[in-house]
């Protein structure tokens, strides 16, 4: 003699307690994970901004060893172009506005305690 329980057709699923304890796992790894992937992507572009500052520094001090007065340049576009009788300038094109704007943020050239280049 065999018994079987009423509406068992041998389908077998989850219970709705089951689905909800998953979709509540899901959703609290979610809510841990996704501040912690904001604030990689914001490391991310707070690095990429200092290695523009770094490259800009360094196209400065190129630029005022290649400039007749030693000085150096007042905004991006001249250091974007190259020197006469060169092919490749100072910085990166991807900087040649100003204010440049890279990863979200604008960068500009300023006065500073030198005086400017021609």
């Amino acid at each position: 003699m065999t018994t079987r329980r009423a509406g068992s057709d041998g389908q077998r699923g989850f219970t709705l307690i089951e689905l909800l304890v998953v979709s509540g796992i899901i959703g609290l790894i979610g809510a841990i994970a996704i501040p912690a992937l904001l604030r990689a992507k914001i490391t991310a572009n707070e690095t990429a901004i200092i290695g523009s500052m770094r490259a800009v520094n360094s196209a400065q001090a190129a630029y005022a060893s290649a400039a007749s007065n030693g000085g150096y340049a007042t905004d991006f576009t001249i250091l974007t172009r190259s020197c006469p009788g060169g092919n490749q300038g100072f910085l990166s094109p991807d900087l040649a506005g100003d204010p440049a704007q890279k990863t979200g943020y604008l960068i500009s050239l300023g006065p500073g305690a030198t005086g400017a280049g021609p």
